[in-house]
């Protein structure tokens, strides 16, 4: 804990854990909310604001900041990738070891 704050370190999740997870603080500058791993219909894993829905194709994508803001009618982010409600869901540490993407610190969700 950081002294003088309510702030809590954040705790890294280990391999092979099932728990949500969460990468870093969404670099928009309008918004306060989490980058976090999602799942899409396809079985991509791209990552995805869970507040303003900034959506980062892949991790290059992420690391120079080229997001796509998805919307009606096809919710698309890439060739054959949508993020459509009710067709993705938020994924798991082996969702994103299967990804390529285990090597990231991954923060555990309280």
């Amino acid at each position: 804990m950081v002294s003088g704050s309510l702030r809590v370190r954040p705790t890294f999740t280990g391999a092979g854990s099932a728990g949500r997870m969460w990468l870093v603080e969404c670099p928009s500058f309008w918004d306060q909310g989490l980058v976090r791993p999602l799942v899409t219909e396809s079985g991509a894993v791209v990552l995805r604001c869970d507040s303003c829905a900034a959506v980062w194709p892949t991790l290059a994508d992420f690391e120079e900041m080229e997001w796509v803001e998805p919307g009606e009618p096809d919710w698309l982010v890439g060739a054959g990738v949508h993020v459509r409600p009710g067709t993705v869901r938020w994924a798991s540490r082996p969702d994103v070891e299967a990804a390529g993407l285990g090597s990231l610190a991954w923060r555990a969700l309280p």
